[in-house]
């Protein structure tokens, strides 16, 4: 096996006497997917935000290149690598193609290399029709994808999803999943949190469960599906 993209070990977390998350581990790697599974204010949320570095723990050690780092010192790369996606898409006013765009305005890219950029994550995503319609009018399914082609086109290492398809039809859920499954192929580590395991088969290598704080690793039927 390759070696990780990120080790997180020992986050802790609590929320005034409650604790949330006790001494948990979190091991990730490159064309690998975990699942997350869990009651609703099991701390699955709370896991993701401080992975993406959205939200300080209590205590954590961080091991990135070869390194080991305390929380503080690993934020910068984590704010770097890794992207969060929320359940509900947070999309800005204007064009598909616009939404796609918005992140390249932060990288070295000169305005002909981010046009290119934004053409081929577009084509990517089965977007280019949809390229100058509001974003905000689509479905949330499309909203979604949408999300995930922004996230895509920044090249994260790792891509932290809460809850992606639970408002999405069958269709959407298909071509979700799809794009899941490029994205994982490209060497991204992909961490989802669902309430429905079933959503992911073929995507998912591993399912671990959040209760009283620690992760243990489920049983689940992945299917050997190729994309």
């Amino acid at each position: 096996m390759s070696e990780p993209l990120f080790v997180f070990r020992g986050i802790e977390k609590s929320f005034a006497k409650n604790k949330i998350l006790r001494k948990v581990d979190l091991f990730l790697y490159p064309t690998k997917c975990i699942l997350l599974s869990g009651k609703n204010g099991s701390g699955k949320t709370t896991l993701l935000k401080i992975v993406a570095g959205l939200e300080k723990p209590a205590e954590a050690e961080i091991e990135y290149s070869g390194k080991s780092l305390s929380w503080k010192k690993a934020i910068r790369n984590i704010l770097k690598e890794i992207i969060y996606l929320h359940q509900q898409p947070l999309l800005f006013s204007g064009s598909v193609e616009s939404n796609v765009a918005y992140g390249l305005r932060f990288t070295s890219l000169n305005r002909k290399q981010r046009r290119e950029s934004v053409i081929k994550a577009l084509e990517w995503s089965g977007l280019t029709d949809l390229a100058n319609i509001q974003a905000n009018t689509l479905s949330g399914g499309v909203q979604q994808r949408v999300a995930f082609t922004r996230a895509w086109i920044l090249k994260p290492k790792v891509l932290l999803l809460d809850e992606p398809m639970s408002n999405m039809d069958h269709e959407s859920r298909e071509q979700a999943r799809l794009l899941l499954c490029r994205m994982k192929s490209a060497g991204m580590s992909i961490v989802i949190t669902s309430h429905v395991p079933q959503y992911f088969d073929g995507l998912t290598d591993v399912q671990f469960h959040l209760s009283n704080g620690q992760l243990a690793e489920s049983e689940f039927s992945a299917s050997n599906d190729s994309l």
